[in-house]
């Protein structure tokens, strides 16, 4: 089987790819800049996790789970999520575990929630070669600035993928890593609990959660589409207020949050 793993790389590129043939295109999740190039091969199946279907194939249904409903941003500006965009047939659901045989490769599932509900990774025995999507290993580090994204899923899924020890770690954004992959697992970890820290740092006085927009926590400017960046900001900020409670570090009356003493 020829299998393509995402379709964001642009017509340019899938070009060399439609001349040999594709049986089959595998999304790892929903996020458009990983199947933006879907429309060059729309006879092509698709397979997903089931949890990202519906993020998939409804508009409505993705801009609300992503939180764009609710962030005032003015979707009609240099932004493209026109309807044909969610009309993804999807053909097959993979489930974590399973083993794909495409004739000599295998290619093993792994459910890697966080970034988005069905987040998939790939392993391939034979290489020991794993494909992480966007459990990407840069220095920006883990983006969970969707609601519906989940920093403890996310811990739990680098922590998986980091016990695989494979030799060659490939990402939707980054490498191939050949050295140090576990370091580079660890040192992308640790930005999670360094944006945490910081959080902690800005709470000597409590604050309502409209007193961190704009701070540079999370990214450190907002060249493009800076609207859309202090939103997603934000988004992060609030994911480790609420996970900060739950720990009992801080607390919530009022619309202020406080360090808990």
């Amino acid at each position: 089987m020829r299998v393509l793993i995402d379709a964001g790389m642009g017509a340019g590129h899938l070009t060399p790819l439609k001349k040999w043939g594709i049986d089959t295109l595998i999304l790892t999740h929903c996020h458009i800049d990983h199947r933006l190039t879907r429309k060059e091969i729309p006879d092509v199946p698709v397979w997903c996790h089931e949890a990202e279907a519906l993020f998939l194939n409804d508009r409505n249904f993705f801009l609300d789970a992503v939180g764009m409903q609710r962030s005032g941003v003015d979707l009609s500006a240099g932004f493209n999520f026109s309807d044909d965009m969610f009309a993804t047939r999807i053909n097959r659901y993979l489930s974590d575990g399973e083993c794909l045989d495409l004739g000599g490769i295998t290619l093993e599932v792994i459910h890697t929630p966080g970034h988005s509900p069905g987040h998939l990774a790939f392993y391939i025995p034979e290489a020991n070669l794993l494909f992480t999507a966007d459990v990407d290993l840069t220095s920006f580090g883990p983006f969970y600035g969707h609601d519906f994204a989940d920093i403890d899923e996310f811990l739990q899924s680098i922590e998986r993928l980091r016990q695989l020890n494979a030799g060659i770690v490939a990402t939707g954004h980054a490498g191939p890593f050949s050295d140090r992959v576990v370091d580079k697992f660890n040192m992308y970890e640790e930005i999670i609990y360094q944006r945490e820290r910081q959080v902690l740092e800005l709470l000597t006085q409590p604050r309502t959660i409209g007193d961190f927009k704009g701070r540079n926590l999370i990214f450190r400017t907002y060249a493009d589409f800076p609207d859309l960046m202090r939103w997603f900001e934000i988004v992060h900020i609030e994911k480790h207020l609420k996970r900060l409670k739950t720990l009992g570090k801080v607390e919530h009356i009022h619309e202020l949050w406080s360090i808990n003493e």
